[in-house]
């Protein structure tokens, strides 16, 4: 039974059709489809791929003249090539943009609702905290409607606050296609198929080879991460950490003069303990309270040894060699293929990771690039939360 029905049933009230009292928003396009990423205060509910969704259906929109609005609360990630207005629209003026939409796609929130009121052309997604059939937009054609949810053996969780979130496991793919169909766009034939995201896809990395100065504004980050386990050159390091607040990964220690001079600027130290290591290092990074972490490739013995040796500093974690058989996503799997939203920047190029940079292999002039072929190297499955793993069809 839809959760209207049962209010109606225990109120013995009959159900109408709603009517919503509109309020004007300015728009300075007339022929869009919307995206509303609110989430009600539900992180069940927060679907982390619009992103991956806005990249597979803005050149088919931008073909017929369709612009994307994206609408939502001041707390939503904005999305690139969308018009912006997160946090202006109140309840009655996203009813006047949902009206004139083509499109609406969504998360289980109010304007799903909102949008059925027009029967508006509408792609919901769920997750497996609740029965999609309760909260159905309840006015909305069957022939306007397409609901994506989870693929789940069990039974829904009702949790809130899901973890890991089952919306998240809805193929980007997926919902571009239905968006488009509804649009009346079915030239979309994508060639490449969703097998696993990472976990971090969303959040860029910047990290810096110490070649030249970096803008971490421009960048679109709050904070770059200097790879001096990559390139070791302290004068660089100081010059990046007069202009922002840095991160360092480093396999040497530092010099007491960039401790002492720039320990507020470190907003975190990475030593990765390496044969020749020192102990002392680690001791003036907890003085100058820098935040650090301790990390050692070296096999299990020796890591214990090094594990005696930085006792009274905290714990030194051991990174273990994986290889594509450890994901099971991605198990056997042939002409696999990957996105990056990790870079390392090299003489203005970037390169998606730490296994690519090392060959230097699939350096580019930004950080848009084609899929690439996966790279057969425990340093890249390291990085494999900032990836998007596809198999060419």
């Amino acid at each position: 039974m839809h959760i209207l029905e049962s209010y109606a049933l225990q109120n013995d009230l009959k159900i109408d059709k709603a009517s919503v009292y509109e309020k004007y928003f300015p728009l300075a396009i007339d022929k869009f489809i919307t995206i509303d990423t609110s989430n009600l205060g539900t992180s069940a509910l927060v679907y982390d791929h619009w992103q991956l969704v806005v990249d597979l259906i803005h050149p088919k929109l931008e073909e017929e003249g369709i612009k994307i609005i994206q609408l939502g609360n001041k707390d939503c990630i904005p999305l690139r090539q969308c018009y912006m207005t997160l946090g202006q629209c109140n309840f009655n003026q996203k009813a006047y943009v949902l009206r004139k939409s083509l499109v609406h796609a969504c998360p289980n929130n109010e304007s799903s609702h909102l949008a059925s009121v027009y029967n508006k052309k509408s792609v919901v997604l769920f997750s497996n905290n609740c029965y999609p059939s309760q909260f159905l937009p309840y006015w909305t054609d069957k022939d306007n409607l397409e609901i994506l949810k989870p693929y789940s053996s069990h039974k829904p969780s009702f949790n809130p606050n899901e973890n890991p979130k089952s919306i998240n496991t809805i193929k980007p793919e997926d919902v571009a296609k239905k968006i488009l169909n509804l649009a009346g766009i079915h030239t979309f034939a994508p060639e490449f198929k969703t097998v696993k995201i990472g976990n971090s896809l969303r959040r860029p990395r910047i990290e810096s080879a110490l070649t030249h100065l970096l803008d971490a504004q421009k960048l679109g980050v709050s904070s770059l991460i200097m790879r001096m386990d990559l390139n070791f050159d302290e004068e660089a390091l100081c010059k990046q950490l007069d202009s922002c607040v840095c991160s360092v990964i480093t396999n040497r220690p530092l010099s007491d003069k960039i401790l002492n001079q720039y320990h507020k600027k470190i907003v975190e130290l990475v030593y990765y303990i390496e044969d020749d290591n020192d102990p002392a290092f680690i001791k003036k990074t907890k003085e100058k309270s820098i935040q650090y972490l301790m990390r050692s490739r070296k096999k299990e013995e020796q890591t214990n040894d090094f594990k005696l040796d930085y006792l009274d500093y905290g714990l030194v974690e051991r990174i273990l060699p994986r290889s594509q058989n450890d994901f099971e996503e991605l198990k056997d799997l042939k002409n696999l293929y990957y996105k990056s939203t990790h870079f390392i920047v090299h003489n203005n190029k970037f390169y998606p990771n730490t296994a690519a940079f090392l060959r230097l292999d699939h350096g580019s002039s930004t950080m848009e690039h084609e899929p690439y072929p996966v790279i057969d190297d425990p340093l890249f499955w390291e990085e494999e939360e900032h990836f998007h793993f596809f198999v060419k069809k």
